[in-house]
């Protein structure tokens, strides 16, 4: 079968189109996309960097080491939770007051497991020693970043309520204390239908 035959075939079959971001409420549903992620990151990085916390960085020789813990996604969605917590810390780095070590994570980030392979290369007569870090070199955390995502499903006549809580916490991993929170809260209604 040719390419052009198979091309064919697929546009007869009503084919793909590519949606801008901007025009995709259009395409909305009673799940979690795009638009709900940029919502609960941009409205989330708002509340962190005019809080106090924040403020009381001003003036800091040295970004804050921040690591990713566990994010929970407590949804119907199927969704990776770093699409969430990737945009909140990529705001914070470029605020200049955090900076985010791969060295550590828990289920809402993601560790760079060449960390470990470079480090197991340590006395490997095959690898040049020099270019290996020696022990003691990867920087600890000083704050966790941690949330959960949590959906309730309501019947409203004959159409369906969704809610969904983005809660994310900051704690100081020296003192255990939790430095700021915030909770972002979307509402969905459609047809049952329309639910997912």
């Amino acid at each position: 079968m040719s390419i052009i035959l198979v091309g064919s075939m697929l546009l007869g079959c009503g084919g793909v189109q590519y949606v801008d971001n901007a025009d995709s409420r259009e395409y909305s549903s009673l799940g979690i996309d795009y638009h709900d992620l940029e919502k609960a990151a941009g409205d989330n990085i708002k509340s962190l960097l005019g809080s106090g916390y924040v403020r009381s960085l001003a003036g800091l020789e040295k970004p804050k080491v921040l690591a990713i813990s566990n994010v929970i996604n407590d949804t119907m969605q199927h969704f990776s939770t770093q699409e969430l917590t990737r945009k909140i810390t990529r705001d914070m780095r470029n605020s200049g007051k955090f900076i985010l070590t791969m060295a550590f994570a828990g289920s809402g980030g993601s560790k760079d497991t060449m960390l470990d392979s470079v480090r197991n290369a340590r006395g490997n007569d095959e690898v040049n020693q020099y270019g290996v870090p020696e022990k003691g070199k990867i920087i600890a955390p000083e704050l966790s970043l941690s949330g959960k995502i949590i959906q309730r499903n309501t019947k409203v006549k004959s159409k369906q309520r969704v809610d969904y809580f983005f809660l994310l916490t900051l704690t100081d991993l020296k003192s255990g204390l939790v430095v700021w929170d915030n909770e972002v809260n979307i509402i969905k209604v459609g047809k049952n239908a329309s639910a997912w």
